[in-house]
């Protein structure tokens, strides 16, 4: 008799290749941000513009690119009033995106750093 052969698990759902533009990014932490159980903030950036939920609101916004550096433009959100823990939730996730100056993709994840190069947000691809 042969001994049992392993073979390993591959997981079809998850993404082979993410790329910046076009994927759905769900976030996974960010600094200084709380996530509850029941809700994710998602970025999607398409075409110059940014959009996707803070957790409790839709938001869009224009974007540009340059190699690494990356400028978001002025947030637009739907203005449903959140109940805690939500408000606290996107008030610091609409504030971490206006500090975005970079981004990296690297192994399925999305980092948004500022400026310094300091992480403020990663993602997972959705």
């Amino acid at each position: 008799m042969n001994p049992a052969r392993i073979v390993p698990r591959v997981d079809d759902s998850a993404p082979q290749h993410t790329s910046l533009e076009t994927t759905t990014w769900a976030l996974v932490s960010g600094r200084g941000i709380a996530l509850p159980d029941d809700s994710t903030p998602t970025i999607t950036l398409t075409d110059g513009r940014a959009y996707g939920t803070t957790g409790c609101n839709r938001y869009s916004g224009g974007y540009s690119l340059d190699g690494e550096r990356i400028e978001l433009g002025a947030i637009a959100s739907t203005r449903m009033s959140c109940a805690p823990p939500l408000d606290a939730l996107e008030l610091a996730f609409l504030e971490a995106l206006g500090n975005v100056a970079r981004w990296q993709v690297e192994g399925g994840m999305l980092t948004l750093r500022d400026e310094h190069g300091e992480e403020l947000l990663r993602f997972t691809a959705a």
